[in-house]
């Protein structure tokens, strides 16, 4: 199961082309997110006499609007890449031989629509988290809150549970959804629930943590010599494999061989490729 993962990325004809292309906005990003951290610090450290108040505010607003745009900018990309995920996850699932598809722009929907799954998953675990520590108040010896307290703790107890729960059910879900190509598809619970209660998941999901928990760390480390950046980006893919083979397994879906993983003959014009 490993060595297939890691054999995948760069496979079919368009694999070593997206290997790079990821790569290389991983690095964009990190280019991003870097200068827009120095801009900040410059701004907030920087000091202007009174008299130049109106030129100050000047340099705000512009900094602000650039802020933005780099966010804007670095949503898209993010967006973008786990579309591509989606695609990896749609070529993989009940594919006899599947291949690494292209990058096109049409993943950024894809991308939308599993973070639309992602924060569905993750809203039991945000309301139970921020409710236990709402209603949690600070004891004093004139106030008990020993009852209130015990049941914020509780509910923030519950919230962490909700979480490493939609941390085991996301994966599933979100190869569902690009299996069938509906988000309503991620959200049939019947469906989810047999998939991820049988062993072939826990193992590929056990797998792809210590892949991500592990060894992408790793990658991260080397993003300082550049190769981490291209490593990282074919350790996640490589993840994505993981995750839809255990689905494929845990659900006994039959191999499609007319599925050759996203290699198309034609190219939609509506819809170009990246790289």
């Amino acid at each position: 199961m490993i060595r297939e993962a890691l054999n995948y990325p760069p496979s079919g004809k368009h694999g070593s082309r997206a290997v790079v292309v990821g790569g290389l906005f991983f690095a964009v990003l990190a280019v991003a997110i870097v200068t827009s951290g120095y801009l900040l610090s410059r701004e907030l450290s920087a000091e202007f006499p009174t008299s130049e108040a109106t030129e100050q505010a000047l340099m705000t607003d512009e900094l602000f609007v650039i802020l933005i745009a780099v966010a804007l900018f670095y949503l898209s990309i993010h967006l973008l890449v786990r579309g591509y995920y989606v695609a990896v996850l749609r070529t993989v699932v009940g594919v006899a031989n599947p291949v690494a598809p292209r990058f096109r722009i049409r993943a950024l929907v894809d991308g939308i629509k599993s973070a639309l799954i992602l924060f569905g998953y993750l809203v039991p675990a945000l309301v139970l988290g921020g409710l236990g520590l709402f209603i949690r108040r600070p004891s004093t010896p004139e106030t008990e809150n020993a009852v209130i307290n015990t049941v914020g703790a509780f509910a923030f107890l519950l919230g962490l549970f909700a979480l490493i729960a939609a941390a085991y059910l996301v994966p599933a879900a979100t190869a569902l959804f690009a299996q069938q190509n509906s988000v309503r598809a991620a959200f049939e619970f019947s469906r989810v629930r047999t998939c991820v209660f049988t062993e072939d998941y826990a193992v590929g999901w056990v797998f792809a943590g210590v892949m991500r928990l592990i060894v992408v760390p790793i990658a991260i480390l080397l993003e300082f010599i550049l190769v981490g950046f291209f490593l990282r980006f074919y350790l996640h893919v490589s993840i994505q494999h993981l995750y839809a083979i255990a689905v494929t397994s845990a659900l006994g879906l039959t191999a499609d061989d007319s599925n050759n993983g996203g290699d198309t003959p034609a190219e939609d014009p509506l819809h170009p490729s990246v790289g």
